[in-house]
Parts: C-alpha cells; sequence; structure tokens
C-alpha cells in the first residue's frame, strides 16, 4: 500500500510560482502607493495652513513612493531642500502649520482599504 504524497504540481514549480505572486504583488503595491505618493503631495501642497511669501515652502512638500526592501514599499512625505526652516513648520507652534502628519493620518484609512481590496 503506497501512502507517499501525488504532487499534481510539483512543489518546485509551487515555489516559483508563489515567488512571481510576489514580485507582482509588490509591483501592484508600488503602483498603488505611488498614486497615494502624488495624491497626498498634492493635498499638502494646497492645504498647507501657512501665508506664502515666496512659495519656496509650499512647492518644497514632496511625497515620494518607493521600493525599501525587496518585499517592502514606503511612501515618504517630506519638506524637502528648498527651505531650511521646513522642520520648524511642522515642529513648532504646538504643530500649528504641521501638514505631513495631518495628510498621512487623513489618508491611511483609504490607504488600508485599497491595499485590502487589492490583497483580497
Amino acid at each position: 500500500m503506497n501512502t507517499g504524497i501525488i504532487w499534481i504540481v510539483p512543489p518546485k514549480e509551487l515555489g516559483r510560482a508563489m515567488e512571481r505572486y510576489g514580485a507582482r504583488a509588490i509591483a501592484a503595491i508600488k503602483t498603488l502607493a505611488d498614486f497615494f505618493a502624488q495624491k497626498m503631495q498634492d493635498e499638502m501642497r494646497r492645504n498647507a495652513r501657512w501665508q506664502d511669501r515666496t512659495g519656496n515652502a509650499r512647492s518644497g512638500l514632496f511625497s515620494i513612493a518607493a521600493l525599501a526592501a525587496a518585499d517592502a514599499v514606503a511612501i515618504y512625505l517630506s519638506h524637502g531642500h528648498t527651505v531650511e526652516y521646513g522642520k520648524w513648520l511642522e515642529l513648532a507652534n504646538g504643530g500649528k502649520y504641521a501638514i505631513i502628519m495631518p495628510t498621512l493620518r487623513r489618508n491611511l484609512p483609504e490607504i488600508e482599504s485599497a491595499l485590502k481590496r487589492l490583497l483580497a
């Protein structure tokens, strides 16, 4: 009596298929992250609560999606190098002029929902 396992699809082929799925999933997540990075950059520039004098701080708000590792995608929001006082806009005055974290908090539920739909 044979009690061994009969593989319809060999384990090596299953492993390769899982690797291909993982690569496609990361590519899809990166595309989604690119969309949200641009959306949040536009929101930050539109909704920043400070009075513009030169426009440099507003135009220096950036967001980018990048592969943080082979299996991880990150979205970075920042004040770019255009103004050195960007950190003070975020941190001083009790956060009165902060735009980065409020934008991230406002978008996080939508990002989570989109990721769940993508990976369901």
